[in-house]
């Protein structure tokens, strides 16, 4: 593996996860953290030596979208995901979440509906209600397979007047990765329908074994309602550039979204995260499908652990992205209980509840760090929850 094993020393650089414990568990710090959605192994070298060479220019001003960046990203698309993508349908925003945010407030009225399906990644929620819309829940459905999406449900709520989907795929934190199917449902469901699909896909990149991922983008029949979400900031840990790429292949719909970002001046990208992608997405692709493997053993790993030592504890079948969801429900603790007694024991998750009311007693778990560490991480998880069975809890 290409440097995915190695640990890297974040302290000391007000590294989110690593620096700032103190704010999500109680006053506690010196954890191993397996919460905050970045990696700790080095991002792709290119990437690093294409900042280096951009930043001993000297200057680092106001910069544009050139043509070399756009092929880059169409570049991407095709070759990675067989989506043949225009130049112009490309929207560069500074990160996702606050772009979603955006297409929020420009493309649906206030007061509508807003779709999401929990559990699903928090933002989904605080987005939709720092624009003044209404959050329409469509719960995952789980059953012995997994979790699959409520398309009854969801066809209800577009019939019934819905304005938007916010649609996560890969869905973080319950790890599937969508089927051709049942996104070709998603599409024949919103067709003719006044809602737009905002499909969030950060970690397209990320699937694990051999699952494809397939985008929003190739079903042609709602290419007017479309807006796909996709960043390197996952794909090659780079994060904090806070560097995305809405595509958008509806004319109407991208001069409307376009038009709310510039009224804001909000159209400037930033000139060391474009560096980033033209050196990503240059030729990245063999540093991908590493990762993807090492995450896969990882996953495999946690897997492997929670069968030997802790058989109460369920995983979702880890089909995409570098987040584990767990159920420990089993053990009778609310996620609070469970991430605190974690952090007593070393480490630091995230609790299940902040993804849906639903999900109390559930934890999310990233895996992409170095294996010395996620073995660290899981025996602190042992340690935490092994006494409760003594206490006569379960």
């Amino acid at each position: 593996m290409t440097g995915f094993d190695r640990a890297v020393d974040r302290r000391g650089t007000a590294c989110i996860k690593w620096d700032f414990q103190e704010m999500d568990y109680g006053g506690k710090s010196g954890l191993l953290p397996f919460s905050i959605a970045d990696a700790d192994y080095r991002t792709y070298e290119p990437i690093v030596a294409a900042l280096t060479a951009r930043v001993q220019q000297g200057i680092i001003g106001y910069t544009d979208v050139e043509e070399a960046y756009t092929a880059a990203v169409a570049g991407w698309c095709a070759r990675r995901h067989g989506w043949t993508v225009q130049p112009d349908w490309i929207v560069p925003t500074g990160g996702i979440v606050p772009a979603m945010c955006h297409a929020i407030e420009a493309l649906t009225r206030p007061g509508a509906g807003v779709i999401v399906q929990p559990p699903v990644y928090d933002p989904f929620y605080s987005v939709i209600q720092a624009a003044g819309r209404k959050k329409l829940e469509n719960p995952l459905i789980r059953d012995e397979a997994g979790y699959r999406m409520d398309l009854e449900g969801l066809r209800r709520l577009v019939e019934d007047g819905a304005q938007m989907l916010l649609l996560c795929s890969p869905h973080n934190p319950v790890c599937r990765v969508w089927t051709r199917e049942e996104l070709a449902q998603v599409a024949a469901i919103c067709q003719g329908h006044d809602i737009v699909i905002v499909s969030d896909e950060i970690h397209w990149d990320l699937t694990l074994g051999d699952r494809e991922h397939v985008t929003m983008g190739q079903f042609g029949e709602v290419a007017e309602q479309l807006i796909v979400c996709t960043s390197c900031s996952k794909t090659f840990n780079i994060a904090g550039l806070e560097t995305s790429n809405l595509i958008i292949p509806g004319d109407r719909l991208r001069d409307r979204y376009r038009a709310y970002l510039f009224a804001r001046y909000l159209f400037v990208p930033n000139t060391l995260g474009m560096e980033a992608v033209k050196a990503a997405y240059a030729d990245g692709d063999a540093w991908v499908d590493e990762q993807q493997a090492f995450l896969t053993g990882n996953a495999e790993i946690v897997e492997a652990y929670l069968r030997e030592h802790l058989p109460r504890v369920h995983m979702a079948e880890p089909q995409g992205t570098y987040l584990l969801w767990l159920d420990m429900t089993a053990y009778g603790k609310s996620s609070a209980e469970l991430v605190e007694r974690i952090a007593q024991a070393g480490a630091g998750l995230n609790a299940g509840s902040a993804y849906g009311s639903g999900y109390d007693g559930f934890v999310r778990m990233n895996v992409a760090c170095p294996r010395a560490q996620l073995r660290a991480g899981l025996d602190c998880i042992r340690r935490a929850l092994e006494p409760i069975e003594q206490e006569g809890s379960v």
